[in-house]
């Protein structure tokens, strides 16, 4: 499953403290694990001094249900997709599902979007918001764990 964790943060940027507030999303069984990964990784900015203080503020299963499987890009977006599809009374039912997508603009991240809508039969891009998620992939973690 998706987690998101949440973490304000007190980055120390060109001799400059700024609070921040960031996200990270993780594919892992339990809030705990993430809660972990996340608190070795910033503890490491920490020890290294690019980091002053933090504070995890919250963990919750993500709304996001799919990632992107193109990973190029240096901004993350969120694109909201609608599938329509008919109940069993003949009626539309329209369901949304947010996947989490790179690209390096807007008009790209729309283009991607799109070719994800495309993949699935009946569905349309209903929305994209450019957000500031970070993704901690198992790599990332396993290479971060080894140092």
């Amino acid at each position: 499953m998706l987690v998101e964790v949440k973490v304000k943060v007190s980055r120390i940027v060109e001799g400059k403290t700024k609070k921040l507030s960031e996200t990270y999303i993780l594919n892992k069984e339990f809030f705990a694990q993430a809660e972990y990964d996340v608190q070795s990784l910033i503890t490491r900015d920490v020890e290294v001094g690019t980091v002053d203080t933090f504070e995890i503020q919250s963990i919750k299963i993500s709304q996001i249900k799919e990632l992107a499987y193109n990973q190029q890009g240096e901004t993350t977006f969120i694109a909201t997709l609608k599938d329509v599809q008919l109940d069993e009374k003949g009626n539309e039912k329209a369901l949304r599902y947010k996947v989490l997508l790179w690209a390096d603009s807007l008009t790209q991240a729309d283009r991607r979007a799109h070719d994800l809508a495309r993949e699935g039969y009946d569905m349309t891009v209903e929305g994209i918001k450019q957000v500031d998620y970070i993704y901690l992939t198992e790599i990332e973690e396993t290479e971060e764990t080894n140092e």
